[in-house]
């Protein structure tokens, strides 16, 4: 079951629960107030740690050959990150399928802090489509007439 005209050659070859590695960056206080300011909130939380992440690791090993467009974002917050400590995150790809002939990945990231705890944890559901194929070429063609 695949798109007719799409090669899912790399799309097949991604195995749920493959790692897609770590990254680590220190968390300061520079990053809660540049964020409090865009936002125009003093008192502003922190949002997503991991948000870009799950992507970012993905784009890091298949950045020439596929993308995956968001297509939803779910988040676990389980502990707001404390300024001055680094953050790992880590990521696998925790699903693929196909549903109504197009192919899906869903990258799962956890960060936590240099003392092991658990900040958050977030999965991007992404269209996977191979480099210089639209996202949803069909609705582009369907628009142009």
């Amino acid at each position: 079951m695949s798109n007719p005209g799409q090669d899912n050659s790399v799309w097949e070859s991604i195995k749920v629960g493959e790692d897609l590695g770590s990254l680590t960056y220190l968390f300061t206080e520079e990053m809660v107030a540049d964020y409090r300011r865009v936002v125009n909130n003093p008192r502003a939380a922190y949002p997503t740690v991991a948000g870009r992440h799950p992507a970012r690791l993905f784009y890091r090993k298949y950045a020439s050959v596929m993308r995956v467009p968001n297509m939803g974002q779910e988040s676990q917050y389980h502990n707001p990150p404390l300024p001055g400590k680094s953050i790992t995150i880590s990521a696998h790809i925790a699903d693929k399928y196909i549903r109504r002939e197009k192919t899906y990945l869903v990258i799962e990231a956890k960060a936590t802090d240099e003392d092991g705890r658990l900040i958050e944890v977030s999965r991007l559901i992404g269209l996977a489509r191979p480099v210089g194929q639209p996202a949803l070429a069909e609705v582009t063609k369907k628009w142009s007439n």
